[in-house]
């Protein structure tokens, strides 16, 4: 079977932003799809090539296309943008996902409470993004992680924890982030505990993958950093006010902090605290960092 992955993070699948500009974190998150989908089928993504050839390890019966003509004849599409991509006329018919009805966006199979989400302000999401994507593309969410590059033998533990602070958000999200004054407080709260501290780089994506690789915690806001953390089994705490954390599956190492009234209002204090517990519950072996089965190297 071929399937077509219509997604290039224009739009989110639970929110719309009035701000242009793609989402990589949406472009990663969507990726849980193919640790299904790459069991048995070929799958074409229509997107940016070399950008999602950053962000998903490589695979036969992977493609990456930024033109239909390159696909030949998909046998279903997950149109999962709600952005007019023109698709050919014969194959509208075997799409799945969503659909423009006028001046509203509907899905096909028909999931009204994804429906309601999207165009009901402030509505709180208590379903995994992974959930609903699965269910817009007529198929139920098993607890199929991120299809990701894991982080091969992360060998002897450092006599000093080395903790990655993230804290650039993207423009389409800018509410998302907390106050640098903050971040800096907390680098310095860290380093005085003893730890090495280590800021988000610039660069290309291979090598903001390999930093947060290199991590013994990633500390970061709800962004694409955050993603690649568990998609790596990096242990992450994930800083949220805005968004929902429910949005989001902890695989196992995520630890989410969540400011109820919806601001970026976390104290430095608690961030710190909950890093240094956390810490020691993975210097003590409770987080295990690694996947019983690495879906990626199938």
């Amino acid at each position: 079977m071929r399937c077509l992955i219509v997604k290039t993070g224009e739009t989110e699948l639970l929110r719309d932003s009035k701000i242009e500009g793609i989402s990589d974190g949406e472009v990663f998150r969507s990726g849980v799809l193919l640790s299904r989908l790459l069991q048995r089928h070929d799958v074409y993504w229509y997107g940016a090539p070399k950008k999602l050839q950053a962000l998903f390890p490589p695979q036969h019966n992977l493609h990456f296309v930024d033109s239909f003509e390159d696909i030949g004849e998909p046998d279903v599409v997950f149109y999962l943008e709600r952005t007019d991509i023109p698709l050919p006329d014969k194959w509208k018919s075997k799409v799945r996902g969503f659909y423009l009805d006028g001046d509203h966006w509907r899905t096909n199979p028909r999931v009204p409470e994804l429906e309601d989400i999207i165009y009901s302000t402030g509505r709180k999401v208590r379903l995994s993004h992974a959930h609903w994507l699965y269910k817009l593309c007529g198929m139920t969410w098993s607890g199929e992680p991120y299809w990701s590059y894991l982080r091969i033998g992360v060998g002897e533990r450092r006599k000093v924890p080395l903790i990655g602070l993230n804290p650039r958000v993207g423009l389409k999200w800018s509410q998302k982030a907390w106050p640098m004054e903050r971040w800096w407080s907390l680098a310095k709260k860290l380093q005085n505990q003893g730890y090495e501290v280590t800021w988000q780089p610039g660069g290309t994506m291979q090598s903001y993958v390999d930093w947060i690789y290199d991590l013994d915690l990633l500390i970061s806001v709800d962004t694409l950093g955050l993603h690649i953390a568990l998609g790596g089994r990096v242990p992450v705490i994930g800083l949220f006010g805005p968004t929902y954390p429910t949005e989001i599956p902890r695989w196992g190492v995520g630890l989410w902090l969540w400011e109820r009234s919806g601001k970026m209002a976390h104290s430095v204090d608690r961030v710190f605290n909950v890093a240094r517990n956390y810490l020691g519950a993975i210097r003590g072996g409770y987080i295990k960092g690694q996947y019983d089965i690495s879906l990626s190297n199938k």
